[in-house]
């Protein structure tokens, strides 16, 4: 038996506290392990993947340890003294509904194997240990563990978002009767700014005045113009086409009739990897990883598919464009008080342009306004243009009685505090076909 022990291990070699760059919850797991060899030979392998832990020497001291602090996982031996593996999983499952388990068994039987998952674990490992599945099988548990963590506080913070919803609506009407050109005023303004911003309209006029400025008549009555400044012509008609393409789509939109039938949700979240791999170039190029959501459930929605296709392809490509090199997409699906809810999360460079205040955030989907220049390199698949595109997914949320959200958060769910963009589409729930979140 191993002498009580209570501290967080630390790394033998560094003599600091182990930390991790992957997708991994700031909490140690729990080793509930009576025997003194598997204890060594699981701390051993947690020391070479950089994961913090504990130990208990069996149930009962183990939830001595969880009435004190937190973990993120559970490594659970079945066959112990004091109190076995079961009784404990009875007791932290009725005290922590999500708590993530990994039972060792030596039991490799059918009937036992389901007896245990029918007990709510995450997932089992039979006896003895296959190294390289057990690395696998726990880097596994602690990724589903962030991602809870994270759908967690999305549910607290979309709870708070639909109170805000109904206080900025009366805010705006407000707004509208005391300033009736406020709107119209910042939209001609917004789009001013847009044209004068990146290639297209503002870069044509300035490489056609130098041009004009440089033009050498010829003998038989034409102009030699300057390559270089010619190509860049070119380059900047191709873009301002784009353009007027993203706001002929735009208007499309705004003049469609809208045909709201009945759909599953896993209709809408069977379209997300397809428009990932529309983007697939954007992402590689970026070196992001894409992580899709987890989620049970089947709801139904009253929707019209083809426009939503339209709001995810926006939202996910504004996710791409300000993510930041080698870093992570994660899309969740929630519940929140009557309501589908798909979100968006994507790190963002914290600067003059990723750090928005809170009272500019609400301006994201009034029409032509944009915090960031634009990004040249996706304009061919972005669906609008001109800084319209969350302006759509706004009405198109209105048109299908939902509600559009987009925030900066601090994310805190990993050891790297770091800022991020969260956007939330919120669809009613029209009933339950079966499962839950």
């Amino acid at each position: 038996m191993t002498s009580e022990n209570h501290d967080i291990f630390f790394s033998p070699t560094k003599g600091k506290k182990i930390t991790s760059l992957r997708r991994r919850p700031n909490l140690p797991i729990l080793i509930v392990e009576d025997l003194e060899e598997n204890q060594m030979l699981l701390a051993g392998i947690c020391d070479q993947m950089q994961v913090a832990y504990k130990i208990a020497n069996n149930g009962q001291e183990a939830l001595d340890l969880c009435a004190k602090e937190a973990f993120s996982v559970f490594l659970v031996d079945l066959m112990m003294p004091v109190m076995d593996g079961k009784t404990f999983i009875k007791i932290i499952k009725e005290k922590i509904p999500d708590s993530v388990i990994l039972v060792q068994t030596a039991l490799d039987g059918s009937e036992q194997i389901i007896e245990i998952m029918r007990m709510g674990v995450y997932d089992y490992i039979i006896k003895p240990l296959n190294m390289e599945l057990f690395r696998q099988t726990l880097e596994q548990s602690l990724e589903y563990r962030y991602l809870r963590n994270i759908e967690k506080r999305l549910l607290l913070d979309e709870s708070k978002e639909l109170r805000d919803q109904l206080e900025w609506l009366n805010y705006k009407e407000t707004s509208r009767k005391t300033s009736n050109n406020s709107i119209e005023m910042n939209s001609i303004f917004n789009l001013k700014t847009t044209l004068s911003q990146g290639s297209g309209f503002g870069s044509m006029t300035t490489i056609i005045d130098s041009i004009k400025s440089m033009l050498t008549p010829s003998e038989n009555g034409y102009y030699k113009i300057d390559k270089e400044l010619f190509d860049l012509l070119l380059e900047n008609n191709h873009h301002t086409k784009s353009m007027i393409r993203g706001l002929e789509h735009a208007v499309l939109q705004l003049d469609k009739k809208f045909h709201l039938l009945p759909i599953r949700s896993s209709e809408i979240i069977q379209e997300i990897p397809n428009i990932t791999s529309q983007l697939e170039t954007h992402i590689h190029n970026k070196g992001l990883k894409m992580n899709m959501p987890i989620f049970k459930g089947n709801m139904t929605l009253s929707a019209d598919i083809s426009s939503l296709k339209i709001v995810l392809k926006e939202l996910l490509l504004n996710a791409i464009k300000y993510s930041p090199p080698n870093s992570n997409i994660d899309v969740f699906v929630t519940l929140a008080e009557g309501y589908f809810c798909l979100s968006i999360k994507n790190k963002i460079i914290d600067d003059s342009y990723g750090n928005i205040p809170t009272d500019i955030q609400k301006n994201l989907i009034l029409p032509f306004f944009r915090v960031h220049p634009p990004v040249e390199e996706v304009h061919e698949d972005e669906p609008f243009s001109l800084g319209l595109g969350l302006t759509i997914v706004d009405y198109i949320a209105n048109k299908h009685h939902g509600m559009f959200f987009i925030r900066n958060a601090t994310d805190h769910t990993s050891e790297e505090t770091c800022l991020c963009v969260i956007a939330e589409l919120f669809l009613p729930i029209q009933s339950s076909i079966k499962g839950k979140p």
